[in-house]
């Protein structure tokens, strides 16, 4: 996934970005493996710069696009993030489904609407698990109205993935 810059800084970032058929969700992933890097420079004053030195910063730029866009597409990432999907379906929810939502919900950063949701999707799936729990935020994200928000909530599907491991463990024996 390539978005630009949030801050008007000139920067890009470059997400690895997971479309599943099966369910029409959407993961772009971040965690330590798989960086959002952001390539760019601050908006400064170019008349201070030659046109040759001007025209190599540009060229930089696209090479560092370039390298970013090859590490997010390698087959490299790809295998470390299927290796990661498969794992977490061995994380099981052995607690309350509705309480490990509202500790996953907490700790990601999604409002009490969204987490409904999330819980309506997890019960829906039958999947009580991590892999379960990552795919109900991402469901979650088609039901959001805002474009903004939604492709934020794809983020979060990661965030679940990369949970460390002791707040996994609040997640998985949640109990009300």
């Amino acid at each position: 996934m390539l978005s630009n810059g949030e801050l008007g800084n000139g920067s890009i970032s470059v997400e690895p970005f997971i479309y599943r058929l099966v369910c029409t969700n959407g993961l772009t992933l971040k965690d330590a493996k798989q960086r959002k890097n952001h390539a760019g420079r601050a908006n400064e004053s170019t008349d201070l710069y030659a046109s040759d030195t001007v025209q190599a910063i540009d060229n930089a730029f696209k090479l560092k696009i370039r390298d970013l866009v090859r590490n997010a597409i390698s087959i490299t990432t790809f295998r470390n993030a299927v290796a990661d999907l498969q794992a977490s379906k061995n994380d099981t929810i052995a607690g309350h489904p509705a309480k490990a939502v509202e500790v996953t919900a907490k700790a990601i950063g999604l409002s009490g609407d969204e987490s409904s949701l999330v819980l309506n999707h997890l019960i829906r799936s039958a999947d009580l698990s991590r892999f379960g729990m990552l795919n109900a935020v991402t469901r979650t994200a088609e039901d959001i109205e805002s474009y903004d928000r939604a492709t934020e909530v794809e983020r979060l599907g990661s965030s679940v993935l990369y949970l460390p491991q002791s707040t996994w463990h609040e997640v998985a024996t949640a109990n009300n």
